[in-house]
């Protein structure tokens, strides 16, 4: 069993030194309050992680109407569904308030999950942790 060292969505199996090779290739980005961080139809596949701040999550109706499905907050992860499965984006995701993230390119991800199986494994372990609290969110 792979043992949780913090409450960081996608470092919370990681030991010191494997969370400084993530660090490395994220990005920080500060978005203000109404940009868009995300738009439906994107073909990007970075993983996001929110540090600070408060973003809505829309979709749009046949009729182009545009509905609120949830808002995250800090420590959640956006686009880890589109990073497993490649597919374009399914959701609106709008700041509203400044937001921090720290983008996963994933091209970069990639690469580094290539040559590091067992980093993988535990990246992959946090990824289907989070996806997991999402559905047991949705069902409850």
């Amino acid at each position: 069993m792979i043992k949780r060292h913090n409450e960081h969505p996608l470092y919370c199996y990681l030991d010191a030194a494997e969370i400084l090779e993530m660090k490395a290739i994220a990005q920080k980005i500060t978005y203000v309050a109404h940009e868009p961080i995300i738009q439906i139809g994107q073909r990007n596949r970075d993983i996001l992680c929110l540090e600070e701040g408060i973003v809505s999550v829309q979709v749009e109706a046949s009729d182009g109407a545009v509905f609120e499905v949830t808002r995250l907050s800090e420590g959640s992860l956006i686009g880890e569904m589109n990073f497993v499965i490649p597919s374009r984006r399914t959701a609106n995701v709008v700041a509203l308030n400044e937001v921090l993230v720290s983008v996963y390119p994933y091209q970069e991800l990639v690469a580094i999950l290539q040559k590091r199986p067992d980093l993988a494994h535990k990246i992959f372990a946090a990824l289907n942790f989070q996806l997991l609290k999402k559905y047991l969110g949705m069902i409850h």
